[in-house]
């Protein structure tokens, strides 16, 4: 009884874990947004109000965006929030769908793990031929290494996922 207690405890610090990770990825990418909005907004108007649009926008929208998307994932994949399609739920047993539910935890992990492993050569190709973003000199690897640790978190909040409950509309199984 007490390693079943211990168990549980592990789970939940590893999901207490899993939680602050995804909440600090989505706050980057939450002021991500912020400064895209507000430097966007401050493009327009400089450009149509003075004639002298803000220099690199572009290429900060640009590097706001790759922290946007890669870093607001993770909370969809560790509350399992993605779009699901349900036409069989209705029809088949409890079990069934929480099999399902695995099944679709399993295939989301190896499709970011798969995702990221593509991304590991173009950015090995950017630091080796030191690409760079035109108007802002930036190192575009680095925007990869932003990208990769974005994945990287995803892939630890998609594992913690299969740490939960498979619970269905029709309840917990």
């Amino acid at each position: 009884m007490e390693q079943a207690n211990a168990a549980i405890t592990r789970r939940q610090q590893v999901l207490s874990l899993l939680g602050r990770l995804q909440a600090a990825q989505l706050r980057l990418a939450a002021l991500a947004l912020i400064f895209m909005m507000l430097i966007t907004a401050t493009d327009v108007f400089m450009r149509y109000l003075f004639n002298s649009p803000v220099r690199g926008s572009y290429d900060l929208v640009e590097c706001m965006l790759v922290v946007f998307v890669f870093h607001g994932m993770a909370g969809t994949f560790l509350r399992r929030q993605n779009v699901v399609i349900d036409v069989i739920d209705h029809f088949v047993a409890e079990r069934v769908i929480s099999v399902m539910i695995r099944i679709a935890d399993v295939l989301s992990i190896a499709c970011l793990i798969l995702i990221a492993w593509a991304m590991l050569t173009p950015t090995l190709q950017a630091y080796t031929y030191g690409d760079r973003k035109l108007m802002l000199n930036l190192p575009l690897y680095i925007l990869w290494v932003v990208a990769l640790a974005g994945m990287a978190g995803t892939i630890l909040c998609a594992f913690g996922a299969l740490l939960l409950p498979a619970i269905s509309k029709k309840g917990p199984s």
